[in-house]
């Protein structure tokens, strides 16, 4: 009896199939899942910011407008005085939309005199309202004579401005951060 060989019998070797790209694994899914929601979340701040952007140039417009408009009335000297009036009433309106738009629970819509410019100078931790340029804007539109430095009271709220749309709830800006590393 011829003895027969045991191997002879045994199959081939069975290869698994080959590996296909869909259906993707578990953790595939989820890395798909956090990268919709950053980049969702990255959309959401950058439009944010972009408001912010153009808010900011809108209201900063305005007051270069305004300077500039009283700059070319204040050059007739019978006009100066009604042209500084009216820069005054511009100054006070803006600060008092962007106050309203930034602090909505302030109540500054019905703040006047001292008051408002203890506001002011409460948002920064400075007293250039209160004692500085920004005195003038206590009495605004009823004062009968205008009489202020106007390049500096128009630096001064052109910084009030810019720190309110730099500064949101104590957290610097994304255009903050940009500036930063750009300079």
């Amino acid at each position: 009896m011829e003895a027969e060989d045991p191997l002879s019998q045994l199959k081939d070797i069975h290869l698994p199939g080959a590996v296909t790209f869909w259906p993707p694994a578990l953790g595939w899914w989820l890395l798909l899942a956090l990268l919709i929601v950053g980049l969702v979340y990255a959309y959401r701040h950058a439009i944010a910011a972009l408001i912010e952007r153009r808010r900011l140039a809108s209201v900063l417009s305005e007051l270069d407008q305004a300077f500039d408009l009283y700059s070319e009335q204040s050059a007739f000297d019978n006009h100066r005085n009604q042209a500084g009036l009216e820069y005054l009433a511009t100054i006070n309106t803006l600060l008092n939309r962007v106050a309203l738009v930034r602090y909505p629970q302030a109540g500054t819509g019905s703040m006047t005199g001292s008051k408002w410019l203890r506001f002011l100078d409460s948002c920064d931790n400075t007293q250039v309202f209160t004692q500085g340029a920004g005195t003038i804007l206590e009495d605004g539109i009823y004062r009968r004579n205008f009489d202020a430095e106007t390049q500096s009271l128009h630096t001064i709220t052109r910084t009030w401005v810019e720190n309110r749309y730099r500064i949101q709830e104590g957290k610097p800006s994304i255009f903050a951060s940009f500036r930063k590393t750009a300079t």
